[in-house]
């Protein structure tokens, strides 16, 4: 049963980590009908049938603007850290779940490999969102976190909770 649960937390953990990379909503605001969402790459804005769209890596080509510069950087250190820790939570839950179906495919893997996949894949998912966190520039006051930042800390958290849980619960016999 153990086995089984720590398998769905890193399998859930991919699946956010996932939702959390490719989402909108990393910051968001909503004041007096003008809605904005800016995910990792790119920011939108609606003013009711008004739509713009902003790609944080263009706007700091064309304006030289310091902001979307900031951005395009934050945003480039969220993605590849949040992309390598999916990377290595998936081959965890490959690790973990191949067994549980008899295939030993991952037996050749030395130990200490699997250790660092263990630890890395939600160490890295939190290292690339609080990298976004640190590199993103001060936003306003009526900016806030939106659901995609807490999917990826969650999505880290569980990552991290799975080897913690190998640690300190005991096999079932």
């Amino acid at each position: 049963m153990k086995g089984m649960v720590m398998s769905g937390m890193v399998v859930l953990s991919v699946l956010l980590g996932i939702l959390a990379v490719t989402g909108m909503s990393w910051v968001t605001a909503d004041e007096d009908g003008v809605e904005a969402n800016y995910g990792l790459s790119e920011g939108e804005v609606s003013m009711g049938a008004i739509e713009i769209t902003v790609d944080w890596s263009e706007a700091c080509d064309e304006d030289d603007d310091d902001e979307s510069c900031e951005a395009a950087t934050a945003g480039t250190i969220g993605t590849i850290g949040l992309w390598i820790g999916i990377i290595m939570a998936a081959v965890f839950a490959a690790m973990m779940i191949l067994p549980m179906a008899g295939i030993d495919a991952m037996d050749g893997m030395p130990e200490i490999a699997q250790k660092i996949i263990s630890w890395g894949a939600g160490g890295m998912m939190l290292l690339g969102t609080i990298g976004w966190m640190i590199m993103m520039p001060e936003l306003e006051s009526e900016f806030g976190y939106g659901m995609s930042f807490f999917m990826a800390i969650i999505a880290g958290l569980l990552a991290l909770g799975t080897p913690l849980m190998d640690m300190f619960v005991p096999a079932d016999e």
